[in-house]
């Protein structure tokens, strides 16, 4: 039983950095704290539920493409956004920056109601994924083997795109001194809208690959956000490994506390955090 907590831990813990490792980054380049991340992990989820039906013809391919376009409609909904709007605040007061991302929340959440309205939709797992896989006697459920697979897959290609590409170079650049980068000549609106529309896409990729874990709402934005923050506060801001341990951390303490102790187990993370707080109140690295 505890073996099987604590494989459900990671895999649900890949989840929370595939949400958490767009915010962080954000952060680590813009300065900017986006609370409306969320909100476009909850559009990345239903977007894949309207796109789902319309995609026809390749199976239980339907379902990965519909998360792919979903996601990638979020990107572009998160890059109108900052230039429309963020772009004209970076280096601005941090109070106008916590009103204007809230504001898209509750912008972003009247617009899901009037589209989808107001109760809970369902979205099917393909049926290739529906199964289990039996593992030293324990059985894990497919899809969310998928799901870790996917994050493996995608903080590797962060990782090794932050370290070795000329785009990595100048996000550490523009993450470490901004000042430097505008002398050298380099656009960084051009770095900033990039960060913020990949951010947005891992969002929105995130909401669409947990959209048949269970019931999709207009809420689904608040009941993600408390616990991407806390792992981006527990591995440090802009710090793209420590948000992918510390969201693995908090995955397999989530779901070991829930076995153990199922009253405490979000006590305990918040605890964690408390913590952390306390021995190391600042400290921000790029990945």
């Amino acid at each position: 039983m505890m073996l099987v907590q604590i494989a459900n831990g990671l895999m649900e813990g890949m989840m929370l950095f595939l949400i958490a490792s767009g915010l962080t980054l954000i952060f680590g380049v813009s300065r900017i704290v986006n609370f409306a991340h969320g909100s476009f992990y909850m559009l990345g989820a239903f977007l894949t539920y309207q796109l789902i039906p319309i995609l026809t013809g390749l199976g239980d391919l339907n379902f990965f493409l519909a998360v792919l376009l979903a996601a990638l409609m979020v990107a572009m909904i998160g890059m109108a956004f900052e230039v429309a709007i963020l772009r004209r605040i970076y280096g601005g007061d941090e109070l106008l920056q916590l009103i204007i991302t809230v504001a898209l929340v509750l912008i972003i959440r009247d617009a899901v109601r009037t589209i989808w309205g107001i109760n809970d939709l369902t979205t099917p797992l393909p049926d290739s994924l529906s199964g289990a896989v039996e593992i030293a006697g324990q059985y894990f459920p497919m899809y969310l083997i998928v799901v870790f697979l996917v994050g493996m897959a995608v903080s590797a290609a962060m990782m090794a795109i932050i370290r070795y590409t000329r785009a990595g170079i100048l996000l550490r650049a523009a993450t470490d001194d901004r000042g430097m980068v505008a002398l050298l000549g380099i656009d960084q609106a051009r770095i900033f809208t990039g960060v913020f529309a990949v951010g947005c896409f891992l969002a929105g990729l995130a909401g669409g690959l947990a959209a048949p874990f269970g019931n999709i709402n207009s809420l689904l934005d608040t009941t993600v956000i408390v616990t991407a923050f806390i792992v981006v506060v527990i591995g440090g801001l802009g710090n793209l490994r420590g948000a992918l341990l510390s969201a693995l951390a908090i995955g397999v303490l989530k779901a070991v506390g829930l076995l153990w102790f199922p009253r405490l187990s979000m006590v305990m993370i918040f605890v964690v955090m408390a913590v952390v707080l306390i021995f190391r109140s600042s400290g921000r690295a790029h990945a």
